[in-house]
């Protein structure tokens, strides 16, 4: 089976002013794409919200609230949405010791997050958040990569790895609004009630902590909470 997976990353490099960052994908079969674009569309023209304008975490307030909240609802009662995070502790870090640049780490943190969703036998369209002019560049670089990982040598698992604008893919708007919850809730943030109210509600629907890694059973939303070798050891 085809699936398109939708990347988006959190505080990732190290100048981020936050102890944590976290690589996302919220994934579907692609034939499923249209209709669950259209099933958001028809919730934002519920709420008088045009198609143009972005489902993103840091445009919470108390006139979205419940659009936000029937987001939530509808991905984790949509059993062909999945989600999976990794979350690392930057103050963990240490390229130096592993002879990596922040790019390599970055590299393997995206292999990481990806390595349980990708599945020998079926194909892959990932499409992470563009960020730049250089994002196609970049995101190549990460193609050889990820197919040299998943020992891809006939290039059918991984069929491609094309940076798209967010405002394109409501899927993709789904995965900021889940990862914008978890960086708020890893960071400690608590001054926005609306976004608390957010957060608590994919708790009950996780049922589960946010502190601990999710089995690798745990597909409909997995956490990964990384460690760097000095811990495991």
């Amino acid at each position: 089976m085809e699936y398109n997976i939708y990347c988006d990353e959190s505080c990732h490099l190290e100048s981020n002013n936050s102890k944590y960052m976290l690589i996302g994908a919220v994934y579907c079969p692609k034939y499923k794409v249209k209709k669950i674009n259209e099933y958001i569309k028809h919730l934002k023209e519920n709420y008088n919200i045009s198609n143009k304008i972005e489902l993103k975490w840091n445009k919470v307030d108390k006139k979205t609230e419940k659009l936000y909240l029937d987001i939530i609802n509808y991905f984790f009662n949509n059993d062909d949405l999945k989600f999976r995070v990794i979350v690392i502790d930057k103050t963990k870090l240490n390229h130096k010791k592993y002879n990596q640049t922040e790019n390599d780490f970055y590299h393997k943190a995206y292999y990481d997050m990806l390595k349980y969703i990708i599945i020998p036998g079926n194909s892959y369209n990932i499409y992470p958040d563009i960020k730049d002019t250089n994002s196609y560049y970049y995101h190549q670089v990460m193609l050889n990569y990820l197919r040299i990982k998943f020992e891809d040598n006939n290039k059918k698992t991984i069929k491609k790895v094309q940076p798209i604008k967010s405002y394109e893919a409501p899927i993709l708007q789904i995965n900021d609004i889940l990862i914008g919850a978890l960086s708020y809730y890893y960071r400690n943030l608590s001054s926005n009630n609306v976004k608390l109210n957010i957060i608590n509600n994919i708790k009950k629907l996780h049922q589960n902590s946010f502190d601990i890694s999710s089995y690798y059973s745990d597909t409909k939303f997995n956490i990964f909470i990384w460690r760097s070798k000095n811990d495991i050891n």
